[in-house]
């Protein structure tokens, strides 16, 4: 080695020392601060054509990071951070259910009403058992609203959350705007690059818990941002604008608000259609599906009481003209949401099942067959609006065209159905289920609750206005007729003669309908599904809610639980991946200082060494 290369080796190897140790003392200053990434300075050594060193390029600080454990982490934040939203919603919902041991639960609430009903069924004269049933009931109606109001209160809070989160979203793409301009200008100006894109990347860590994203380097440190499933969040340097479309008011069973995003190119697109992760897709979900589910259950379980006890069977009368014979209905008390079945059998002996729903708005038909829990039947709906029975019949006789039975109005507006002896089509029975409209001479059904969403009025089930169940267990309350006077739990009858204050008929009728008969439930409201609905009676219904509310709680934690150790791994190996090890660099800076003075020697001794040659000529 020349001395020309002795000395540019170790001029060079001075301004590569003094630029590292530079960038330790930054390291060691710096290696409590959060998100800062150990830096070096790269070196690259140029030769001439001799073999000298020429030149050394020590001006580029570098990051010491592991990329590949980076895209891990980021990635499972969204997930972890959908999963801790609805751990922490549904853990909340789980207390606002309650449990079956819980003394102010649903559950144990509506067991109250049952026992106190098994009560008055031994004593029905007694006005003490009389007041224990309505206060059983009142307690459960104010247990019913109470829970609804709170789970109204969480879906709001979520839709709250969605606010905030979206104008965090759009705050943080605008920063990521700001700090790639940033970093253009730091790179044409020469200067370092490594601490803006620590910040960059502080913002996409942020960015990959609110949604799940795509990120693509398309070089030059360009990156594009995209949701998952491809939406463009973030490109050329530019961020996409954000703008949370607020409800005013979250409506029973109804979705909130959305997330416009717009690119800079116009194009806007909504952003919780296209996202199912992160924790604004938690929010949205807990919002718009596993809040209202959870109301749909609590309408369920008030609508299905409410049926119970206030819906009596109107029996057919046994018809035979000529050769064939079936049924006679009366069809007077229909009320819209009331029903009228009838069973029959066809020319091959299938059985077929045929459910007629009473409505006021006939622009609600034609019904589809969901308009009912059961799988098993055809649905029709009627418009009774006219309040003429003879009309009813009209449209039973075009709905039951087809089926070879005899349908008639049988002069007085009563439906009459008919089998056909030369098709060998038989009636097996013909009923309706109707909603009492007094606390006598209708049968032993009792309408207990009321609906008092609008004032106070019967309710039906009816589906007029988006459905009279959607809501309703905001509005459930005990007749306040029934409150005036708890004797109506045991008188039913006045024609021809009044029944006896010791008849415990209707507590044993609304016992039963509690506790012991069987109904299919509406699979929307999320137990069971709609090729097997959920089938039993309302008490046991009722546990199945607590009982669903509690598994999914459950599930959520152990699902949270699980990615927060997943995600919480991946942060530790990411973390060590660039984290400053202060004792390695101060071992390191002693290393630079020692080597930055055998340079300093070197360049002293090529200096005398040029000096002794300069003297001796």
């Amino acid at each position: 080695m020349g001395l020309t290369s002795a000395l540019n080796t170790a001029r060079f190897g001075i301004d590569y020392n003094q630029k590292q140790i530079e960038i330790t003392a930054a390291n060691i200053a710096n290696a409590d601060k959060v998100g800062y990434t150990a830096k070096t300075v790269s070196v690259d050594v140029f030769f001439d054509g001799q073999g000298n060193v020429s030149g050394i390029q020590s001006t580029q600080v570098t990051r010491i990071i592991d990329e590949r454990i980076q895209a891990a982490y980021f990635g499972s934040l969204a997930e972890t951070n959908y999963a801790y939203q609805i751990a922490d919603y549904t853990g909340r919902l789980d207390e606002i259910i309650g449990t079956i041991d819980d003394g102010s639960s649903m559950t144990s609430l509506a067991t109250e009403i049952s026992n106190k009903l098994s009560a008055m069924v031994n004593d029905p004269s007694s006005y003490v058992a009389q007041q224990e049933v309505v206060s059983a009931a009142q307690g459960f109606a104010r247990e019913l609203n109470s829970s609804y109001a709170q789970i109204n209160e969480m879906r709001q809070q979520a839709d709250d959350a969605l606010s905030q989160q979206a104008d965090k979203l759009g705050d943080l793409l605008q920063s990521m705007e700001d700090i790639d301009e940033a970093l253009g200008e730091a790179r044409a100006a020469g200067l370092s690059t490594a601490d803006l894109l620590d910040e960059r990347d502080r913002y996409i860590e942020q960015l990959s818990g609110l949604v799940e994203i795509k990120i693509t380097d398309q070089g030059e440190g360009n990156l594009l941002i995209r949701t998952a499933n491809g939406q463009q969040l973030y490109a050329n340097g530019k961020a996409s604008t954000v703008a949370f479309n607020a409800t005013a008011a979250l409506q029973p069973g109804k979705a909130g608000g959305t997330i416009a995003v717009t690119t800079p190119g116009g194009t806007t697109f909504d952003l919780l259609e296209n996202i199912d992760s992160g924790s604004i897709g938690a929010l949205a979900e807990l919002r718009d599906e596993i809040l209202v589910e959870a109301q749909a259950q609590l309408d369920t379980v008030a609508a299905e009481v409410s049926l119970a006890f206030s819906n009596v069977t109107v029996d057919s009368t046994a018809t035979t003209v000529g050769l064939d014979s079936g049924y006679t209905l009366d069809l007077s008390a229909l009320q819209a949401g009331n029903t009228v079945s009838l069973t029959y059998q066809d020319t091959a002996g299938d059985t077929h099942e045929v459910t007629f729903i009473a409505v006021d708005d006939a622009t609600l038909l034609p019904l589809d067959n969901s308009a009912t829990a059961r799988t098993d039947d055809t649905v029709y709906g009627i418009d009774i609006s006219s309040g003429n029975t003879a009309d009813y019949v009209t449209q039973m006789i075009a709905a039951l065209g087809g089926t070879n039975l005899n349908v008639s109005d049988d002069g007085s507006g009563n439906l009459q159905v008919l089998g056909d002896t030369g098709t060998n089509t038989v009636v097996d029975s013909l009923t309706a289920d109707v909603t009492v409209t007094g606390s006598t001479d209708q049968g032993l059904g009792l309408a207990l609750f009321v609906d008092k969403t609008e004032g106070v009025r019967a309710f039906t089930d009816h589906l007029e206005d988006g459905g009279q169940r959607v809501g309703y267990a905001w509005g459930i309350a005990v007749n306040p007729e029934v409150v005036a006077d708890s004797s109506q739990l045991v008188n039913y009858q006045t024609t021809p003669t009044t029944n006896s204050p010791q008849d415990p008929a209707r507590a044993q009728y609304l016992l039963n309908a509690l506790t012991n008969d069987k109904v299919a439930f509406d699979s929307g409201a999320g137990i069971g599904n709609a090729a097997s609905p959920y089938e039993g009676s309302v008490l046991q219904y009722i546990n199945q809610v607590t009982a669903y509310q509690g598994n999914q709680a459950e599930d959520a934690e152990t699902y949270s639980n699980a990615r927060e150790t997943v995600t919480t791994n991946f942060a530790s190996r990411y973390e060590e991946s660039y984290a400053v090890d202060v004792d390695a660099e101060l071992a390191f800076l002693i290393e630079l200082q020692n080597a930055y003075a055998a340079s300093a020697r070197v360049m002293q001794t090529v200096n005398e060494l040029y000096e002794t040659l300069l003297n001796s000529i």
